[in-house]
């Protein structure tokens, strides 16, 4: 893993009005976690949550969880323009350990 990502802190957020997905280096990939905010904001609830390996697999869920959220596919490629915008720093994930 490189120096220039901190874990557990998201490196991209998209938002619009109540509704989130956020991007976060883990120790083994890319965390994507998506949902909306509930009650003005005082409520977050989550509808999902995956791991990557692979920026690839960060930009696929991306766009699916902004269709999910919005139902409205121009939004999703919004999202992945603002991503490539805005890029991810730099992460290598370490390796998975042996399956028992």
């Amino acid at each position: 893993m490189t120096d220039d990502v901190e874990l557990g802190v998201p490196a991209f957020a998209w938002r619009d009005r109540s509704r989130y997905v956020e991007i976060v280096p883990v120790r083994t990939g890319w965390l994507v976690v998506w949902g909306r905010y509930e009650e003005m904001g005082r409520r977050r609830l989550t509808l999902g949550n995956r791991i990557y390996r692979d920026v690839g697999g960060v930009r696929r869920r991306l766009v699916d969880a902004v269709v999910e959220l919005t139902g409205n596919r121009q939004e999703a490629i919004d999202a992945l323009a603002l991503l490539d915008v805005r890029g991810l720093p730099a992460h290598s994930p370490q390796e998975l350990p042996l399956p028992l």
